[in-house]
């Protein structure tokens, strides 16, 4: 056992160590957020006059914006799902190339990553533009009609999806590699050795030692996700008919037509961030149901 005087010191020495990040995330995290929750109860943000839940009201009233949350959610899970499953199997592609070739991929495919939104916007819309893109100008040399990428009610959100993808495409391959590299080899070995195909090893081995890897990219692109604006700014402006319109897109809309007080813009911010919260806790409620059914399975 170790002496009690050296377990105070170690708890001493964490807390120095963890108090700055705490002090940070409660002046710039914790003070705003509660400063903002509370003044969500009166009509605006230097103005003293308390409505109570009024502005919920009037936003949960507000066909646009209940639309725009709506839209988002599906634009989130499937984004979410499409990146998380390219991804997985590009990683294993990334894992077999282990040459000099591989890591120059690996340096490229990061690249996406760094550029702004609104810039990968203004690359997919020179791209996408009816008239001159160069997606219909190709499509014109065969013969083919221009497709109005970013004014069509189908082809409007595929707009949005593929340029989002793609930013994120390689950082959250080179995570999903770094996760499988890590997985020991000897357990795929032993698997072999018993007989196991590629499927049960991805079902027993694979899988429930990347499950940490999953749950963090999931929370992190329903994160973003659901607070995304630049992409669909640039590219289609939330038309046609509000089809592509996102959340904060349309609060910044609202915002600067004058059509939404300050109070209704900091609810629909909580209610923003209540949403991303209850399906952050829905994703780890999952992922705990799940490793107690696979650790049921083992016993």
């Amino acid at each position: 056992m170790k002496p009690i005087k050296k377990d105070k010191e170690e708890q001493i020495t964490g807390l120095i160590m963890v108090l700055p990040i705490v002090v940070l995330l409660g002046i710039f995290v914790a003070v705003p957020l509660v400063y903002a929750s509370y003044r969500s109860f009166f009509t605006g943000i230097y103005t003293s006059t308390f409505v109570g839940f009024d502005n919920y009201g009037l936003v949960l009233k507000n066909e646009y914006f209940v639309k725009s949350l709506i839209t988002v959610t599906i634009f989130s899970i499937i984004i979410t799902v499409l990146q998380l499953l390219l991804s997985f199997f590009f990683a294993h592609v990334l894992q077999k190339m282990q040459n000099k070739y591989g890591v120059f991929i690996r340096t490229i495919i990061y690249l996406p990553y760094l550029i702004s939104p609104i810039v990968v916007g203004v690359i997919f819309t020179l791209l996408t533009t009816f008239n001159g893109g160069a997606i219909n100008s190709v499509l014109n040399s065969i013969g083919i009609d221009s497709i109005a990428f970013n004014n069509d009610v189908f082809w409007s959100p595929m707009s949005i999806i593929i340029p989002t993808i793609w930013i994120g495409f390689g950082y959250f391959s080179l995570v999903m590699y770094a996760g499988l590299v890590n997985i020991p080899k000897v357990y795929y070995e032993a698997a072999w050795i018993d007989g196991a195909n590629f499927f049960q090893t991805l079902r027993y081995i694979t899988l429930p030692n990347m499950k940490n890897y999953f749950v963090l990219l999931t929370v992190t692109l329903i994160v973003a996700n659901l607070q995304m604006f630049e992409v669909p700014l640039m590219m289609t402006n939330g038309q046609p008919a509000n089809k592509t319109m996102t959340p904060v897109l349309y609060l910044i809309h609202s915002r600067s037509n004058g059509n939404i007080t300050d109070g209704e813009i900091l609810a629909a911010s909580i209610l923003i961030m209540i949403v991303i919260a209850v399906i952050n806790s829905l994703v780890f409620m999952f992922s705990n149901f799940y490793s107690s059914k696979d650790e049921g399975d083992r016993t």
